[in-house]
C-alpha cells in the first residue's frame, strides 16, 4: 500500500480485550467508622484474590467532612489543595514490610499540586472533588447550629508507590494496609480567627470508604500473564522519603545531613516553611523563598549539580530546574499555579520571601519550591517509553543538602526535604509473597 495517513487505513481496528471483567468494590476502614482530625484511618485491602489486580489509577478515597462547631462565623477553610492537604502522613505496608512512610506528606502534596495544576482544574473539577480552589484558601467548611451539612470529598492516592503504570496484583497472601494519618486543625485548616478556633474533635469525618476498581482475568489469560513474567511480577514504583531540618532566625546558611539511603535517588524537593503554625494562617500551603541564593546536594562528597543552583530572588532558574525535573521545560502547555498572589513586593507568589500566610490571603501566601532532578537518563512518559532507573545510588554514602542565603531569615523556618526514589516490588507467584528492593 502506498504511504498514506493512518486516517485512510481502514484495515486497522483495535483488538478485542481478552477474557476479563472490571469490578467496583468499596473497602471500609478496619479501625472504625467515624474519625476526626488528628486521627488515623486504616484500610486493609483484600488479599488472596485469584486472578485479580487492583486498578489504582481508577480508585479513590471517598468521605464526608462535617464542621460541628456550631458558630457560622467560625467556619474554617481547607488549604488551596483541598482535603488531601489534611493528611500529614501516608504509610503503605505489605505484610510486615513498610513500602512507604512519608511524614509531612501534605506539604509535598500541596507543593506538587501548585506545580502541576491549572487554575481551571483547581476551581472546577478539583473544587467539586476535594474542595480545592484557584486561591490559597480552599473550600469553606460551613457550619450550621442545628443541622451541619457534610462536604463530600473524593481523591486518588497520588504521590504513593501504588500509583504506578501497572495494575497491582491482589493474589498475594500478604494484605496491603494503607494508613492515612490526619493533621491537626491548627495546621491543615485556615481558621476564621485564632480566638474562635474550630477544634480537631469538631471536624467529623464519616462515611469513609476506598472505592476500589479491580480487574479479574480469566484463568487462561492469567496463565499466559504468569508464564510471560517468568514466575515473578516486578513493579518499579516511585517512592518518597522525608527529612526535616531547622533554620533559626538570623541564620544565613544550612548544611543538612539527610540520611537518605536508596539505590536510585531521582529528585530532591524542598519546601521552606514557617516554624510556628498560626491557626488563622495558611501553614501547609505557605512556602518561603527566604532569600535563598544557592542550593546543591552532595552524595559521598560528590556535588550535584556540579554548579550550584542559583536564585536571584525572582526564581526563574529555580523554576526552570523544577520543570526539567517534571519533563516539561519545553511544554508550553504545562499548567501550574505557582504564582498565585504575586506582586511587586515579594510578599506572596512564587518569589514570596518570608510570607506570613495571614488569613490565607493570596497576596501574603508564598508558593516557592526547589525541585532538583538527579536522573542521568530519562525516557519520555507513556507506555511506549518505560522509565529508566538512572538516579544516584546513595547506599552507604553521606547525603547532604547545602543552602546559602543572602541574609539571615527574620523568622525561624523548617526545611522539609523530600526524596523521590525508585523501589522494586516483586511478587513470587509460587510463594505468593512480596519482596521489596529499595
Amino acid at each position: 500500500m502506498a504511504a498514506t495517513t493512518q486516517k485512510l487505513n481502514y484495515a486497522s481496528a483495535p483488538p478485542r480485550a481478552t477474557s476479563s471483567r472490571s469490578l467496583r468494590n468499596e473497602v471500609i476502614p478496619s479501625n472504625g467508622t467515624s474519625f476526626t482530625l488528628n486521627n488515623t484511618i486504616i484500610f486493609d485491602l483484600p488479599a488472596n484474590l485469584n486472578n485479580t489486580f487492583w486498578d489504582v489509577q481508577s480508585s479513590y478515597v471517598s468521605l464526608d467532612v462535617t464542621n460541628n462547631n456550631g458558630t457560622v462565623a467560625n467556619s474554617p477553610n481547607f488549604e488551596g489543595g483541598g482535603f488531601p492537604a489534611c493528611i500529614k502522613r501516608i504509610s503503605v505496608e505489605i505484610g510486615g514490610q513498610t513500602l512507604m512512610s512519608c511524614d509531612n506528606w501534605n506539604a509535598l502534596y500541596q507543593a506538587m499540586f501548585d506545580l502541576d495544576t491549572a487554575s481551571q482544574f483547581r476551581s472546577n473539577a478539583g473544587k467539586v472533588l476535594f474542595g480545592s480552589a484557584n486561591a490559597s484558601k480552599g473550600a469553606e467548611l460551613t457550619t450550621h447550629a442545628t443541622d451541619p451539612v457534610p462536604l463530600k470529598v473524593c481523591f486518588p492516592l497520588v504521590l504513593t508507590p501504588l500509583m504506578n503504570s501497572k495494575y497491582w496484583p491482589l493474589m498475594s497472601r500478604e494484605r496491603v494496609r494503607i494508613r492515612l494519618e490526619l493533621d491537626t486543625s491548627d495546621r491543615c485548616l485556615i481558621k476564621a480567627a485564632a480566638g474562635a478556633a474550630t477544634t480537631d474533635a469538631e471536624i467529623a469525618i464519616t462515611n469513609v470508604k476506598l472505592v476500589q476498581y479491580n480487574l479479574e482475568l480469566g484463568s487462561d489469560v492469567m496463565a499466559q500473564v504468569a508464564a510471560s513474567s517468568g514466575g515473578t511480577f516486578k513493579i518499579a514504583c516511585p517512592n518518597y522519603q522525608h527529612h526535616q531540618s531547622s533554620l533559626a532566625a538570623g541564620q544565613s546558611s544550612l548544611s543538612a545531613t539527610l540520611g537518605f539511603s536508596m539505590s536510585s535517588l531521582n529528585r530532591i524537593i524542598v519546601c521552606q516553611q514557617l516554624a510556628t503554625a498560626a491557626a488563622a494562617n495558611s501553614v501547609i500551603g505557605n512556602r518561603s523563598q527566604c532569600d535563598l541564593q544557592r542550593f546543591s546536594i552532595s552524595v559521598g562528597g560528590v556535588k550535584y549539580p556540579q554548579i550550584d543552583l542559583k536564585d536571584d530572588g525572582k526564581g526563574a532558574e529555580t523554576l526552570a530546574e523544577a520543570l526539567v525535573s517534571q519533563n516539561s521545560l519545553t511544554s508550553w502547555s504545562h499548567q501550574s499555579s505557582l504564582d498565585l498572589g504575586a506582586g511587586t513586593t515579594r510578599i506572596g507568589g512564587f518569589d514570596g520571601n518570608e510570607p506570613t500566610g495571614v488569613a490565607g490571603v493570596d497576596t501574603v501566601v508564598g508558593h516557592y519550591l526547589v525541585d532538583l532532578n538527579l536522573e542521568s537518563q530519562r525516557v519520555a512518559g507513556g507506555e511506549a517509553g518505560i522509565g529508566l532507573v538512572s538516579g544516584i545510588n546513595t547506599v552507604g554514602q553521606v547525603c547532604q543538602a547545602q543552602f546559602t542565603y543572602a541574609a539571615g531569615v527574620t523568622a525561624a523556618h523548617v526545611i522539609n526535604i523530600y526524596a523521590e526514589h525508585t523501589i522494586l516490588c516483586m511478587l513470587d507467584l509460587n510463594s505468593l509473597t512480596w519482596s521489596i528492593a529499595v
